[in-house]
């Protein structure tokens, strides 16, 4: 398991593969992904999981798009993914980090210190909580 620095596209293939199968794979992208860093885990040679990093400012940041191969889910692929990246950002002075949650994964977010903030809200019928953590 090794995290790594990845394209745009390489993460698209991930999230339109995982995140949203039945749209269209455009569907897939948002507004500031030409600015965010991509992060992925390679393992034997294939990237499995990704998330993607957009900076609010200097200081705080939101994780998106957080994504890991159906094959490759629940063999610790996502927590090493998070757990990489949170360090990666405590090292380069990032002291907030924020993210949209779908519900059902609120919990494994918890593990990592993340607290839910607000009520749940729907993006493209699914359900959501922002959750958030000092780093």
């Amino acid at each position: 398991m090794q995290l790594v620095s990845i394209t745009l596209e390489q993460c698209l293939n991930i999230r339109h593969t995982v995140l949203w199968p039945h749209l269209a794979r455009n569907a897939s992208r948002v507004e500031g992904d030409d600015d965010a860093r991509h992060f992925g885990v390679l393992e034997s040679g294939q990237i499995v999981s990704c998330l993607s990093v957009f900076m609010l400012d200097e200081r705080r940041c939101q994780i998106r798009k957080f994504a890991t191969l159906q094959t490759h889910q629940q063999q610790g692929y996502g927590r090493f993914l998070l757990q990489s990246v949170l360090e990666t950002l405590v090292q380069a002075g990032v002291e907030f980090v924020q993210l949209d949650a779908r519900t059902s994964a609120a919990a494994f977010y918890a593990r990592f210190g993340f607290i839910a903030q607000g009520e749940p809200f729907y993006k493209k019928e699914v359900q959501y909580i922002r959750m958030s953590r000092t780093v």
